[in-house]
C-alpha cells in the first residue's frame, strides 16, 4: 500500500444517519427482530457493512482461522443484542466533518448508490443462478467502492484531485496519478487490512475473473457503474452478455431483469440524496446536470432527484443528436396505480406479503410448525406474495418411487392438475428436475426444447400456458417438488410470468426448504 493511504487503515469509522436510526429503533424491540431483518438494513449502507464484518472478523481472527463473510453470520456470531448496544455507539457520518461538507457528501452519497445497486443485481443474479450463498456475492459488491468511499471520508482533498483528474484521463490513470496505484490494485490490501476475509477477496481479485461468480460479480459492478449517467453506454452490453452466459438465458431477459432491478433498488433504497440508475431509464433528451464545480467547494456534484421526477439525456457529445434507441427490450415502468382495471384481469404480487413468508419460515426454524402449517405460509407467499395462480406442493411417496401432490392451491376438485404426480424412473422433465435441489421457468423461449420431456398425461393436467417448477432438498434429502403458474385472467387470456418474479420464485423455494427440512414430527 502506498504511503499516501496509510489514513485508510482501520479506525473509527461513521455510518449513515439512516442506517443508526434504524438500528437504534430495532433495539428498542431487540426480542422480536431477527438476524435477517438486521442485515438487511445494514445491507443497504456499505460502511456499515464494512464495520459490521471488520468488527466480527477482527474478534474471530484473533482467536482461530475461522471467518465471516455475511452479515447475517456477523450479528448470529456476536449476538443481535449486542450488536445493536454497540451501534449506539457508532458515530453518524452527516455529524462527521466529511459529512459537514456538502461536496463530500453528494460524493459518498453517490457512491453508496452505485454500491446498493450492484449489490442488488449481484444478489439478485446470484439467486437466479441458484447460489444458495448468495450475499456473500451481495456483500461483496457491497464493499467493492468502499476504498474510495475511506479516500472522501478520510482524505477528501485526495478524492477531489481524484475526481478532477478522472475528467482529464481514463480510471486507471488517473488513479495512478493520483494514488500511486489503481483502486484494483489497492482494493484488495486495503480491505484485507480491514479484516475482510479470504473468500470476498478472492471474489474481488481480478484473477480470478474467469470464475462464474466472479464473472456475475464483474458484470453487476460495471453496469452499477456505468448506468449511473445513462443507460446508452455500449459498455454494457458486455456485461449484458456476461451474465446471459453465466445464467444461460436470453440477452433480452437479461436485459429488463437489469432494468427492472435497477427500478426496484431505486424505491427500496431512495433516502440517499443522489440519483439512482432507474432515473436515467427514459433517456429522455435534456441536458445533463452540470459537474461539480473544482473551485466551488460547497456546490454537490449531483443535484437532488428521484426516478418520478427526473429523466436521463444523451450524453454531451452528442447532445446534438437524435436519441439513440435503447435495448431492444421493453422499458422499465413504474407500477400502475393498484385501482387500474388491467390489475383485476391476472393476479399481482404483494411484496409485502412476499416478505413476510420469507420472515415466517424464517422464525419457524426451531421445529414450532408442522409439515400442514409450514406449507400453509410456503402457498400463501406464493399466491397472494407472487401473484401465483394455481399452486402445487408435492412430496415423495414412502416407497421413494413417485413424487405426488400433497398440497394445492388455486385447483378446482375437477382439474385434473389436482392429481398431478410422476415416477421417480422415468425419464420426464419433473423426474430430472428432482436429482439435485435446482427450478426450471417453461416459457416460449425454451418450450420448443422442453415440453417433448413433458409426460403427455402431464400436458394435458398442464395446459398450454408458461410455469415455474422447482425441486426442494433439505441437504442431500429430496424433499419434494412445487409447481406454480399464473393460469388464465378474467378474461379467458393466459396470465405471463416474468423474470422477476421468477427469482423471487426462486428465493422463497430456496427458504421453504429449510422451513420443510425444520418441521415438527407428526406425534
Amino acid at each position: 500500500m502506498t504511503a499516501n493511504l496509510e489514513q485508510l487503515q482501520p479506525g473509527e469509522l461513521p455510518i449513515f444517519r439512516r442506517t443508526r436510526g434504524v438500528l437504534l429503533a430495532f433495539g428498542l424491540r431487540r426480542e422480536q427482530v431477527t438476524a435477517p431483518e438486521v442485515a438487511a438494513e445494514i445491507l443497504a449502507d456499505p460502511l456499515a457493512t464494512l464495520y459490521t464484518l471488520h468488527t466480527i472478523n477482527k474478534r474471530v481472527s484473533a482467536r482461530s482461522d475461522a471467518e465471516v463473510n455475511t452479515v447475517e453470520h456477523a450479528l448470529m456470531m456476536q449476538g443481535i443484542g449486542a450488536f445493536l448496544d454497540a451501534a449506539r455507539r457508532l458515530p453518524i457520518l452527516e455529524d462527521s466533518p466529511a459529512g459537514r461538507n456538502p461536496r463530500v457528501l453528494a460524493a459518498l452519497h453517490a457512491l453508496a448508490r452505485r454500491a446498493q445497486h450492484a449489490a442488488w443485481q449481484a444478489r439478485d443474479f446470484a439467486v437466479l443462478h441458484s447460489d444458495v450463498r448468495a450475499e456473500e456475492v451481495q456483500v461483496a459488491a457491497l464493499l467493492h467502492d468502499t476504498p474510495e468511499m475511506l479516500l472522501w471520508l478520510r482524505t477528501p482533498e485526495q478524492a477531489i484531485r481524484l475526481q478532477r483528474q478522472r475528467r482529464r484521463s481514463s480510471d486507471s490513470e488517473a488513479e495512478t496519478t493520483v494514488l500511486g496505484d489503481t483502486l484494483a490494485h489497492l482494493r484488495l490490501s486495503l480491505l484485507e487490512s480491514w479484516n475482510i476475509p479470504p473468500l470476498t477477496l478472492d471474489l474481488l481479485s481480478p484473477k480470478n475473473a474467469e470464475r462464474t461468480r466472479q464473472t456475475l460479480l464483474a458484470a453487476c459492478i460495471d453496469i452499477a457503474q456505468l448506468s449511473e449517467r445513462g443507460w446508452w453506454d455500449e459498455k454494457l452490453m458486455a456485461a449484458y452478455t456476461a451474465l446471459a452466459g453465466v445464467e444461460n438465458t436470453a440477452l433480452e431477459t437479461i436485459i429488463a431483469t437489469v432494468h427492472a432491478n435497477a427500478a426496484r433498488v431505486a424505491r427500496c433504497c431512495d433516502w440517499l440524496e443522489a440519483p439512482p440508475a432507474a432515473t436515467w431509464g427514459p433517456m429522455i433528451p435534456g441536458p445533463w446536470p452540470p459537474e461539480a464545480d473544482d473551485e466551488e467547494k460547497a456546490a454537490p456534484a449531483t443535484p437532488q432527484a428521484t426516478p418520478a421526477t427526473v429523466a436521463a439525456a444523451q450524453p454531451p457529445a452528442s447532445a446534438s443528436q437524435p436519441l439513440q434507441p435503447a435495448p431492444p427490450v421493453r422499458p422499465v415502468q413504474a407500477p400502475a396505480p393498484e385501482a387500474e382495471p388491467e390489475h383485476d384481469i391476472c393476479p399481482m404480487p404483494d411484496k409485502h406479503i412476499f416478505r413476510e413468508a420469507l420472515k415466517g419460515i424464517e422464525e419457524h426454524l426451531d421445529g414450532s410448525l408442522t409439515l400442514n402449517q409450514m406449507s400453509a405460509v410456503i402457498l400463501k407467499g406464493l399466491h397472494t406474495g407472487l401473484g401465483l395462480s394455481r399452486i402445487i406442493f408435492a412430496m415423495q411417496t414412502p416407497d421413494g418411487l413417485r413424487v405426488k401432490s400433497r398440497f394445492t392451491l388455486g385447483i378446482s376438485a375437477e382439474d385434473p392438475l389436482r392429481h398431478f404426480e410422476f415416477e421417480l424412473a422415468s425419464k420426464d422433465l419433473f423426474c430430472q428436475l428432482m436429482g439435485k435441489m435446482q427450478g426450471v421457468w417453461l416459457n416460449e423461449g425454451n418450450r420448443q426444447k422442453l415440453w417433448p420431456m413433458i409426460h403427455p398425461k402431464l400436458q394435458a393436467m398442464l395446459g398450454n400456458g408458461d410455469f415455474y417448477t422447482m425441486s426442494l432438498y433439505n441437504g442431500s434429502k429430496p424433499l419434494g417438488l412445487i409447481y406454480a403458474d399464473r393460469g388464465k385472467g378474467e378474461g379467458g387470456n393466459t396470465c405471463g410470468l416474468d423474470p422477476l418474479t421468477y427469482t423471487d420464485f426462486k428465493m422463497l423455494c430456496l427458504q421453504a426448504a429449510r422451513g420443510l427440512g425444520k418441521v415438527k414430527a407428526p406425534v
